[in-house]
């Protein structure tokens, strides 16, 4: 190992002190009336494998600067302009060399220039990105989500999701259509990077005619172009494998491509905590997507999860005018978590602990149909209409026990819980949206929206305790809740734009929204009895009808170069209607509010505000007290008061060229003018407590992310690169303790690096370390309160193999040092994942992998709340090794 160590260390000062010898190369480029073109893509390409090694943008004068370049190497200079002829030169440059182009004209060059046939690696067309990804080299079997994480500018999460200039990617289409819109991981997690021909990054406004002047705050969508081989074929991919412990993985994603149409079918199953379609175990197992990485709770991916999911999507455009979208799916997740609780309570000079163990079982099943029709009328005007069904049920299987007591020998409760819960619930929604742009270029939206739910909870729970302070009572308890909620949410929007000159427009819009949420219950209980009791004097029996009016205008104005302004203020009317079935007496409020919002953008800075309304507290109203239970007693809560919102929010993405670094951050904070609050009492004589919400002060959450990539050394042999990203979230509660009032802040954040090393694409070595922190602390001191803090640092690597006598191999090995008890010890896991892949049958592949090695992996979580801290340990994934293989197929259809 220290040979290694020695050896990779030698390779990087070699490499390094080869890059001090590279070259440099500027120039302006100029199209063929001698204007400067802004935006040109300027690039230089390895000549042997068509690696591309670096590439910029020219500026406003068309000027461009690439620095760093290779010496003594074949290599191609490329530049384009989607509206010019792109042209490329062959070049190979001495050390140290400082080569001046000059003026390069597209069309009519000045330079010894070679008209090139093919695309350039990058390429601005139009206010679209595009990346020609055979010059982005994946391993063999790579999915559409690697190739998209060595792209220069884009970034992907550990949880799948991608950024891009410090925004979070929205969608995913292929060929310009939709592919399983419900979740953009089903294409990056399936598809594999040899379909691919080109990645476009589109600021996305549809197919709308509407004048866009400040694109910064338009959704980013991705835009997956195939080869021209799938275009028309028949094309996807059967997996399998089988392990020990019972653990199993399968899956098939089957697709049909014929010029208007698309359909597309993908099923998998697994018991290995596989939340998608992914064969690859580097980026499972190294890319920090297992539990054993996770630095907070995040309760869907702990436990043992057995996963079945179906779907299909079908794309078929009727001539130029119709287009159309149909998709299925269905989902069945079975959890199975065993977890173990400690926690403190403190009460002044007293403390008590508690402990517990828990067994639950969990079961969802979710058919969801999708349908999208748009139609243009003609080339001025169109129709489109969306709906969605979504038929949901979940049953739960709940028994736990617990145990607390003050001091050393003072026992307060012994308990056991059984409950059982089904709910199902039925989600509709429908998007209606028409489009108009007239002759004089005004512009009109019509729109309307409906979404609704209704929802059914079967509840049967008994508990069996003994309250030793509270007069050594045992009470058994049995307890049935039948509830029924309704939501429904209607919505009619009308704009109108109207162009005042080239960059400027002003939009005025009316807009209505009304919101009616329910939820009814009925109640039986037993208390130490065989006879249930009616307690429906205490369901939490409520409706909330909400009416929203808005008026107002947004104008639109670029002044000066690169300096868009937004400016907008609508009058914003709502009533709200509090039904409290007869228990109390209902109550309505009438409101006014002006909200005014504002966006800068100059070169990458974009400055933003925006003052909203904020209603949504109707899952913290409770109508009456309820006295379920003998000891213990919920508050009722059965009104809140609006709370504005007053956001800032600046963001800054810049690439540096010459440095080839990527940089983009953000920072936001939404102050609030109130917000809703926990009030508990506990009496320390007899153990009676009482919980519930209040209205509590105003607040202020903030959110903090930055991401910086840099690559040090890129040619046709080497390359070194680092990546960090960084994310803070800050917000505040407020808890009231026996009268006592605290506010705390509330800290949750990561900090995650790498860097890759690779050698032509056979050997990559990927040191990481990561640290997570989650913490709570409140603004005064006091002994009910505590503050925590709780860090875990993870320190590892991964190596990839490729090509060795036809086997690839992927390993990992990560420690981590995290929390293992309430009173914050540490504990190390020492955490080792191995995959060996060889090709067999063509296009199949043998894999036999294994996780946690070592057996170590667990998943704990230590946090705060009110005047307790906690920590739980659930069960998590452990050793497994299994043996699986996948094959491919392509049929093509060459008739013309």
């Amino acid at each position: 190992m220290p040979k290694f160590y020695l050896t990779f260390l030698l390779s990087i000062i070699l490499s390094l002190s080869y890059a001090q010898n590279n070259a440099t190369i500027k120039g302006a480029v100029f199209d063929f009336e001698r204007k400067p073109l802004e935006k040109a893509t300027v690039s230089i390409v390895s000549e042997q494998d068509s690696i591309v090694l670096t590439y910029g943008l020219t500026n406003s004068k068309g000027e461009f600067d690439l620095v760093r370049i290779p010496t003594n190497k074949n290599l191609v200079f490329f530049i384009s302009h989607v509206n010019s002829l792109p042209f490329s030169r062959r070049l190979n440059l001495k050390p140290n060399e400082k080569l001046n182009l000059d003026s390069i004209v597209l069309g009519g060059n000045s330079i010894e220039e070679i008209q090139i046939t093919v695309s350039p690696p990058i390429r601005m067309n139009g206010d679209t990105l595009e990346y020609k990804a055979e010059y982005f080299k994946t391993r063999p079997n790579a999915t559409v989500e690697e190739l998209l994480s060595i792209l220069p500018g884009l970034q992907v999460n550990a949880d799948g999701s991608i950024i891009y200039q410090g925004r979070e990617v929205t969608g995913i289409r292929v060929n310009n259509k939709d592919f399983f819109a419900q979740d953009l991981k089903i294409a990056t997690k399936n598809l594999d990077a040899s379909l691919i021909d080109i990645v476009q990054v589109i600021k996305d406004k549809g197919e709308s005619k509407r004048e866009i002047i400040d694109d910064s705050e338009l959704p980013i969508v991705l835009n997956l172009k195939m080869k021209k081989e799938f275009l028309k074929a028949n094309f996807g991919k059967f997996y399998g494998g089988a392990a020990t412990r019972d653990r199993y993985e399968s899956g098939a994603l089957v697709n049909t491509f014929r010029d208007t149409l698309q359909v597309s079918f993908i099923g998998f199953a697994n018991n290995i905590n596989r939340q998608g379609f992914d064969y690859s175990e580097l980026s499972e197992h190294g890319g920090m997507g297992r539990a054993e990485n996770h630095n907070y709770v995040s309760y869907g991916n702990n436990g043992l999860m057995n996963q079945i999911s179906a779907g299909i999507n079908v794309n078929y455009d009727i001539k130029k005018k119709l287009k159309t979208n149909l998709m299925y799916n269905f989902r069945q997740n079975d959890f199975y978590d065993d977890s173990e609780n400690n926690s403190e309570i403190f009460l002044n000079d007293i403390q008590e602990n508690s402990t517990g163990k828990s067994n639950n079982e969990n079961q969802n099943s979710n058919h969801e149909l999708r349908a999208l029709i748009r139609y243009h009328i003609d080339t001025t005007s169109q129709i489109s209409y969306s709906t969605n069904l979504n038929n949901n049920k979940h049953t739960s299987n709940y028994s736990g026990s617990s145990n607390r007591w003050r001091g050393e020998n003072i026992p307060i409760l012994e308990g056991n819980n059984n409950s059982v819960s089904n709910n199902h619930s039925n989600n509709f929604n429908h998007n209606f949206n028409y489009e108009k742009k007239f002759k004089n270029k005004w512009f009109l939206s019509i729109n309307n929206s409906i979404s609704s739910r209704d929802g059914k909870v079967n509840r049967d729970n008994i508990t069996n305790e003994r309250y030793y302070l509270f007069n050594d009572s045992l009470i058994n308890q049995h307890q049935i809740l039948n509830s029924t909620t309704g939501y429904l949410n209607l919505e009619n929007r009308v704009n109108i734009q109207i162009p005042i000159k080239k960059k400027a427009n002003i939009d005025f819009y009316g807009r209505q929204i009304i919101n009616n949420q329910k939820s009814v219950e009925d109640i039986q209980n037993n208390v130490n009895s065989d006879i249930f009791q009616d307690r429906n004097d205490i369901a939490n029996n409520k409706g909330l009808k909400i009416n929203t009016y808005q008026i107002g205008t947004r104008w639109n104005i670029t002044a000066v170069k690169d300096l868009p302004i937004t400016l907008g203020i609508k009058w914003h009317y709502v009533s709200n209607y509090f039904d409290y079935y007869q228990k109390l007496e209902n109550i309505k409020d009438k409101n006014t509010y002006w909200l005014p919002d504002l966006r800068l953008s100059f070169k990458g800075f974009v400055f933003q505000y925006e003052r909203s309304v904020e209603n949504q507290f109707f899952n913290r109203i409770i109508t009456v007290n309820s006295d379920l239970s003998p000891t213990y007693t919920t508050l009722a809560s059965p009104y809140f008061e609006n709370s504005i919102h007053n956001k800032f929010s600046v963001r800054y993405q810049k690439t540096f060229t010459k440095s080839k670094i990527n940089f983009s951050t953000y920072i936001s904070q939404n102050n609030e003018s109130n917000s809703i609050g926990n009030i508990s009492t506990y009496n320390i004589e007899n153990s009676f407590s009482t919980n519930g919400a209040y209205q509590s002060g105003p607040t202020k959450n903030r959110n903090f992310n930055l991401s910086l990539s840099k690559t040090f050394l890129q040619n046709k042999d080497w390359n070194l690169s680092y990546r960090t990203y960084v994310y803070a979230s800050i917000f505040n509660n407020y808890a009231i303790v026996n009268g006592e009032e605290n506010k705390s802040d509330m800290t949750y954040g990561s900090w995650n690096n790498t860097i890759t090393f690779s050698y032509k694409k056979a050997f990559t070595f990927t040191p990481m370390y990561a640290y997570g922190l989650n913490s709570t602390k409140f603004k005064f001191s006091s002994e009910n309160f505590r503050n925590v803090n709780n860090d875990s640092h993870s320190i590892g690597a991964t190596l990839l193999l490729n090509n060795v006598k036809k086997f690839r191999l992927e390993s990992s090995y990560t420690i981590k040092n995290q929390v293992a008890g309430v009173n914050d010890q540490r504990q190390n896991l020492h955490l080792v994942n191995a995959s060996i892949y060889y090709p067999v049958f063509g296009k199949g592949e043998l894999k036999l992998s294994a996780f946690d090695i070592l057996n170590q992996n667990v998943s704990n979580y230590y946090g705060s709340g009110g005047n307790r801290t906690y920590f739980f340990r659930t069960s998590t994934l452990r050793q497994y090794f299994m043996l699986g293989l996948v094959y491919k197929f392509l049929t093509t259809d060459n008739k013309k």
